[in-house]
């Protein structure tokens, strides 16, 4: 294939179109994939060349975007809809923004299906569908893509997995000492990684033994520590010049905690298999799963663990009773109202 060629084992093309050479990772390593993505891109390519089509990369729309949208939503918000485009860049830097068709929206779909959940494509989808929307009222393309194929992108709760403690242990043991701490402190507190990942130190008090935290819909709850949750966080070295818990050693947010947790996972379980051994497949919020089953065993009530999990109705925690024994989901559901109750390792 005269055009093609190959840079390890993926498939790059190089064409001069208009008297511009262009140069460009194909990203499969399949020859008949490569080159129908090939004449694809060459018509992309001739189509904004000769039809006069926008010539706003998605790269300079993402910078514009922010620009323009940076003092109308929050710093979270923000925080969260540029780790999501950073993602999307992977697909979407080397096109035009008029180049980000339905056919490219649903080949990133797919792509992340393999990787994360469906609730985590739409929080992706959210975001790239801002920049295209602003896109659209630029006038630099017509219509925003993303809106129909969000639309039949099926949401459903993965189903709970209760890591073992073998497993957590392996992970964390392949991790940086920061990062192990995270995994261990999601186990010990049943936050959400965000929660932790924003987690302040002066919303940490040893002596009360609590954390504040910042929760879905931007609300703050008080949670109460285990004894060895407070000596987790307490060992932990402090950053000079920042306010986090959990962060760079140059004190940024950990903004890609969930895809480092993915790569660490990944690597774990390649080395268990190099040894002969199956190391159990968990997500980093089954850690968040674990903590309140093991809650309830402990003694807390269901009552109490619904507001220490921040859930807006009691019968999002009941589904945690299941893993229970009858006794146990009894005095789950009688309640000491003891909300001191810990997990006792």
């Amino acid at each position: 294939m005269a055009n093609l060629y190959k840079r390890g084992d993926v498939y790059w093309f190089r064409q001069t179109i208009a008297g511009v050479e262009y140069r460009e990772s194909l990203r499969t390593t399949d020859a008949r994939a490569a080159k129908k993505a090939r004449d694809r891109r060459v018509e992309e390519i001739k189509s904004s060349t000769y039809h006069g089509g926008s010539k706003i990369t998605w790269q300079s729309a993402v910078v514009q975007w922010a620009d323009y949208a940076s003092d109308q939503i929050s710093e979270r918000t923000m925080c969260r809809y540029l780790c999501s485009l950073e993602i999307a860049g992977k697909s979407f830097d080397t096109l035009l923004i008029s180049q980000i068709t339905g056919d490219r929206i649903v080949e990133f779909i797919e792509n992340r299906k393999k990787e994360v959940s469906a609730a985590t494509i739409r929080r992706d989808l959210t975001a790239v569908s801002q920049v295209l929307q602003f896109a659209d009222f630029k006038g630099w393309v017509d219509g925003n893509p993303t809106l129909t194929k969000r639309r039949h992108l099926k949401e459903r709760r993965d189903p709970i997995v209760l890591p073992t403690h073998e497993a957590i242990e392996e992970i964390i043991s392949q991790s940086s000492a920061i990062f192990g701490a995270l995994i261990r402190a999601a186990w010990l507190t049943g936050c959400r990684q965000n929660e932790l990942v924003t987690a302040q130190w002066q919303n940490f008090s040893a002596e009360a033994q609590t954390l504040s935290v910042i929760g879905k819909g931007n609300k703050r709850r008080t949670i109460k520590l285990a004894g060895e949750a407070v000596e987790l966080i307490s060992r932990l070295p402090r950053v000079l010049g920042s306010k986090l818990i959990f962060c760079h050693s140059d004190g940024l947010q950990m903004a890609q905690a969930a895809s480092n947790f993915t790569g660490i996972r990944r690597g774990a379980i390649q080395k268990a298999k190099g040894r002969g051994e199956d190391l159990q497949r968990f997500r980093f919020h089954d850690l968040r799963h674990l903590y309140a089953v093991e809650a309830l065993r402990g003694g807390m009530s269901v009552y109490d663990l619904s507001q220490h999990m921040g859930h807006t109705s009691v019968k999002t925690t009941e589904i945690y009773l299941e893993f229970l024994t009858v006794e146990e989901k009894k005095a789950a559901k009688d309640g000491t109202k003891d909300g001191t109750a810990a997990i006792n390792k």
